[in-house]
């Protein structure tokens, strides 16, 4: 990779956090190209020269927070492979990382946000990711008998994001609270009895911590210098 091109990555990912700064404070419609801009201590040229509009950029910041969400859902499956734990899991790191990255959160808040045209690709990610994992712990026979699956997927999905549109930055621990809670009493009708005991409502933290610490935005290092291992000391 040649040096300009670097730069132009680099500025191009220091837009987005800037962006995913002003729009996580400001609704969309309220938003301002020169706001964010001068947050990110550039000229509003610079930005269109990256970006055609305001609308380009809010798809940009919610098309980052859909890759963060895959990524980290990889990296949680990979380190357990049943799928219902899996899934807590991936759903704990996706509430860790709406409090401590903001691009992830105003990827989410603007995927909701009426405002605009192109909405809910967020939430169609993490719908899909949902429902892949309930298809597998059904074939698996993890799934108990009377589970409709549509349905479940959709009570899940609807839950974690509502919840997820009312987390704070630096809410980790309340937001870990509330995404227990929520599994504790959705567990018991969700997962075969068999499998249930073996269950952990409030997520495997160590699986949890290093798929947030490696996920999260990094707004000034390509991705190819990321030390992953060395990134998981910094989750907050």
């Amino acid at each position: 990779m040649g040096l300009q091109q670097e730069r132009a990555i680099r500025t191009r990912r220091l837009m987005l956090k800037s962006a995913a700064e002003v729009f996580d404070r400001e609704d969309y419609a309220s938003a301002r190209l020169s706001d964010i801009s001068a947050r990110a201590n550039m000229s509003t040229g610079a930005l269109h020269f990256h970006f055609a509009n305001k609308e380009d950029l809010a798809q940009a910041v919610v098309s980052e927070a859909r890759g963060i969400l895959w990524r980290a859902a990889r990296l949680a499956y990979e380190k357990n492979s049943e799928p219902l734990q899996a899934l807590t899991d991936i759903s704990h790191t996706l509430s860790q990382l709406l409090s401590w990255d903001v691009v992830s959160r105003a990827g989410l808040r603007l995927d909701n946000d009426r405002s605009r045209k192109g909405r809910e690709q967020f939430i169609h990610a993490w719908h899909a990711c949902v429902q892949r994992l309930l298809d597998r712990a059904r074939q698996e026979g993890g799934v108990a008998a009377q589970v409709q699956l549509p349905a479940l997927t959709c009570a899940i999905v609807a839950a974690t994001t509502g919840i997820g549109v009312l987390i704070k930055g630096g809410e980790g621990d309340r937001t870990r609270l509330a995404f227990t809670g929520f599994w504790q009493g959705f567990l018991p009708g969700l997962a075969a009895p068999s499998l249930l005991g073996g269950l952990n409502p409030g997520g495997t933290p160590d699986v949890v911590d290093h798929a947030v610490a490696v996920s999260r935005y990094l707004p000034y290092a390509p991705e190819e210098e990321v030390d992953a291992e060395a990134a998981t000391t910094g989750v907050r």
